[in-house]
């Protein structure tokens, strides 16, 4: 709906456009949150590495030679290995870091409500404002 002032103009509320994708004003805050999955993204990596580190090479070393890896220890040994430094440490670069940032991104993303969900979403309020209507009616033909 248009709404228009008293000359029968449209109001200058009333002709804002929908949201732009793309704003200026919004690019520092875009920067700072990018910046901020990335840096928590290698916080987990390393994070990660140090917990690695320590089920994989250190637990084994202090339970002694003739020790059992814990189905933990085992589990990650097998699941992240690390060929490159014949299981001796974690070592990820920054696109590991990169590709971690955007999943945790797009698992984190919110998905835009399909046709049918809007149209559902227009008959639930438009019932729940008739039910209103017919509440307000019953009760003023009471009193």
């Amino acid at each position: 709906k248009r709404v228009v002032d008293g000359q029968g103009r449209p109001s200058v509320a009333s002709m804002a456009g929908p949201r732009r994708v793309f704003s200026l004003g919004m690019l520092p805050l875009a920067l700072l949150q990018a910046f901020f999955m990335i840096a928590l993204a290698g916080t987990w990596m390393w994070l990660f590495g140090v917990f690695w580190t320590f089920m994989v090479i250190e637990l084994p070393k202090d339970l002694g030679p003739y020790s059992q890896m814990s189905s933990l220890s085992m589990f990650l040994h097998r699941a992240f290995p690390m060929r490159e430094t014949n299981d001796i440490s974690w070592e990820f670069k920054f696109d590991h870091v990169l590709i971690l940032a955007c999943v945790m991104t797009l698992l984190m993303m919110g998905w835009a409500p399909t046709r049918s969900e809007i149209h559902e979403q227009a008959d639930a309020d438009l019932a729940k404002a008739n039910k209103k209507s017919k509440a307000k009616k019953l009760a003023k033909a009471l009193s």
